[in-house]
């Protein structure tokens, strides 16, 4: 993989921010953007990072469904004008520490976040940022940077959709482009490789960093969803010991996957290496 990719921000920001945003998106659906959401947050949970998750689907909530019982998971209505303001106004809040009627502080502010984005809903964020100055408002009056981690698979779609991403988001944020390998392996992605956007940003000396998601093998997935079962509460359970070891192991390769970006979604000071055993 060429490791400038794996390394260079794509505007070069070098301010260093207190909080992140992190917005998982793919505007079509079945590319992965839940299931690389949903292992996100079981990584904040296993690095006991202080969090909040949104989640945007308001048809198929996945993040709602298999986390809301391990951290805080808020509803966010991205589709009608208005309604996703209140995700500004509870960042503001979440931020905040928590104190007592002295000024005591009992639990500090939160300072990562992540949102899943539904399929087909970018063109309304789009209009959100728009009509509210989103990207502007939270990095001036919240000291936060967002990053836009963009689950992509091999069609022509789903780059073209990137690129629409990039178009519209420009450098006012960070990005991960996160190859699923469910769709095949890393020199799979022909037309992502070979698309005029990353050729663009090749000559103007830019880049997206880029990951790669392992494939969860589809016994132990469909386990988890059958049971609602967290990736923690997979490796947990007794009752199926290869899905025990499958997904166990898939988060290790996950983890490793995301250490070169990792202070792009939220994991700086971090070390995500598994101990040698």
């Amino acid at each position: 993989m060429n490791k400038k990719k794996m390394s260079d921000n794509s505007n070069n920001q070098t301010k260093e921010y207190t909080r992140r945003l992190v917005i998982v998106t793919g505007d079509k659906g079945g590319v992965g953007k839940s299931t690389f959401s949903r292992a996100l947050l079981q990584t904040y949970l296993d690095t006991n990072q202080n969090f909040a998750a949104f989640d945007a689907d308001t048809s198929n909530p996945q993040i709602k469904r298999f986390y809301e019982d391990e951290c805080s998971v808020s509803p966010v209505d991205i589709f009608k004008r208005g309604e996703a303001d209140g995700l500004l106004d509870e960042l503001k809040d979440l931020i905040q520490p928590t104190t007592k009627e002295n000024g005591e502080v009992v639990a500090p502010g939160k300072s990562l976040f992540l949102l899943e984005l539904p399929p087909q809903s970018i063109h309304f964020f789009r209009l959100f940022e728009e009509e509210i100055g989103f990207f502007s408002r939270v990095e001036k009056n919240l000291d936060m940077r967002i990053t836009m981690a963009a689950v992509i698979n091999r069609t022509k779609d789903s780059v073209n959709q990137l690129s629409h991403l990039r178009g519209f988001c420009g450098d006012r944020v960070d990005y991960v482009v996160v190859k699923n390998l469910f769709f095949g392996s890393n020199d799979s992605f022909e037309r992502y490789d070979n698309s005029p956007l990353v050729k663009e940003l090749s000559e103007a000396n830019k880049s997206m960093p880029e990951i790669c998601m392992p494939d969860l093998i589809a016994r132990a997935y469909d386990y988890l969803d059958e049971n609602n079962y967290s990736f923690a509460k997979g490796i947990e359970q007794s009752e199926k010991l290869s899905v025990q070891a499958r997904i166990e192991k898939w988060m290790e390769n996950f983890q490793s996957s995301i250490e070169p970006v990792k202070h792009l979604l939220g994991l700086k000071d971090v070390s995500l290496q598994q101990p040698s055993t």
